[in-house]
């Protein structure tokens, strides 16, 4: 079973609607939105999407994830954002050059590509799809904090639903962290515990990539509020043209 299928029935309880992710893209883009196209990577149960589609944007959500990319269509009312299935390494044969005035890719989802490899592949098919002006807007973690810093767990979630533990265990010799996660339901005691790989990507590696991949203008952020990157940020947020 996929990492992310189990949680999918509690994934808005564990990660709510962020809204200052849809103020970030509205304020990489401008307006009007009406005509803008956007592709969102890693859509997950499709909050972002939707609010995003409510506000005139035309967004088309991928999720590798099936169980994800159904309970993101249920939401869909009179607002026609688009969902498929789709792993992101299918992006660039599944779309058209030039298609899209921004493509999002925020949660992390980046590091569940396998290497630097799949990653710059990834940075340039997005380029393909963009149009010439277009934004690759992207948020992971700071791999360079956690690394130097031997961060073993990010913040706790705890709230009236569930609580959900997030652990890291990085193996020097295949530079991959293994990222295991203990979901608890409180009302019923149910545990749902999940491990995958995640190559934990450091921010002059990302920059190199973006270059090698055409993009030129790429600003780096320690939120989405667009303040300062410091070195003890947690999210890392840019913003590459």
């Amino acid at each position: 079973m996929a990492f992310y299928e189990e949680i999918a029935e509690y994934y808005d309880d564990i990660f709510p609607f962020n809204k200052t992710q849809m103020e970030f893209v509205r304020g990489s883009l401008k307006g009007p939105y009406h005509d803008k196209k956007v592709l969102d990577i890693g859509c997950g149960t499709g909050d972002l999407a939707i609010a995003l589609s409510e506000a005139g944007f035309a967004v088309t959500g991928i999720d590798a994830d099936s169980v994800m990319i159904q309970k993101a269509m249920d939401k869909i009312t009179h607002h026609p954002a688009t969902f498929t299935r789709m792993d992101m390494r299918e992006i660039a044969s599944h779309n058209n050059p030039s298609a899209f005035d921004a493509v999002l890719c925020f949660g992390n989802t980046l590091v569940h590509l396998a290497n630097i490899q799949e990653i710059e592949t990834l940075c340039k098919d997005v380029k393909h799809i963009l149009k010439q002006d277009g934004k690759f807007l992207l948020q992971i973690l700071n791999y360079d904090y956690i690394l130097d810093h031997n961060i073993r767990s990010l913040p706790f979630i705890d709230n009236q639903l569930i609580t959900f533990e997030r652990i890291y265990n990085y193996d020097t010799k295949k530079n991959l962290i293994t990222f295991k996660t203990i979901l608890t339901v409180k009302e019923t005691s149910k545990k749902i515990v999940n491990k995958v790989s995640l190559f934990p990507i450091r921010k002059d590696e990302l920059y190199l990539s973006l270059h090698n991949s055409g993009f030129s203008n790429i600003s780096f952020y320690g939120d989405f509020d667009r303040n300062m990157l410091k070195t003890e940020s947690l999210p890392l947020v840019i913003e590459a043209s």
